[in-house]
Parts: structure tokens; sequence; C-alpha cells
């Protein structure tokens, strides 16, 4: 038997909500925004974005001589919300492995 999962709106509980994650003062935050809601979201705080700079991840401290740096890329935390966004559009994605450049630039575009 298949089994459909509906996120919905933690605002309003209208279906198809994606997680948009953010932080602030150093806390993490996540909420499931439909559509509208997201745009909402990204119109307040695009006056900020615009202004603030981006943050990129430092190497951590501490290593030792002797300790070798791990070559693990970084890993997106959003990978399930790209692929369920790229399903939603009819987009060619397999429902496991690697998503194509492509599709994560679109997403990103679509939700930055």
């Amino acid at each position: 038997m298949a089994q459909r999962i509906v996120r919905t709106d933690d605002l309003d509980e209208s279906e198809n909500a994606e997680t948009v994650r953010f932080s602030v003062d150093g806390q993490d935050y996540e909420i499931d925004l439909a559509e509208a809601n997201r745009q909402r979201f990204h119109a307040s705080l695009e006056e900020f974005i615009g202004a603030a700079r981006k943050v990129t991840p430092s190497a951590p401290s501490g290593r030792g001589r002797g300790q070798r740096q791990s070559t693990v890329p970084f890993r997106r935390q959003d990978i399930p919300q790209i692929r369920e966004w790229a399903m939603g559009l009819s987009m060619d994605i397999s429902r496991r492995g690697r998503i194509k450049k492509e599709i994560i630039e679109a997403y990103d575009a679509a939700h930055h």
C-alpha cells in the first residue's frame, strides 16, 4: 500500500509546506511553510539579508599535529525537501542518490 506524506504549514495548516531553516542569535530554527507563507517569510527578511554578510564555515580549531582534516564534503540538510520540491515539479530526479547540481541551483533560486 502506498502512503503519501503531506507536510502542512505551521502557521495556517495549508498543505504542501516545505521546511525553512534559519538561525537567529546562534539559535537554529525550522518551520514548515507553504508557498505563500515562505514568500512572506523571505520578503520580511529581504532588507536584512541584503545588508548582511554571508558567513562561511570555518575549520574546527584544536587539531593537533598528525590529525587529518576530514575530506567529507559539506552535506546539505535540506536534501529531502529539494527532492520533494523537484518531484512536485515533475523534474527528472530519482527517489535516491545524488541530486543534479542544476536541480539544487533551481531550488536555491526559488527559495532564497
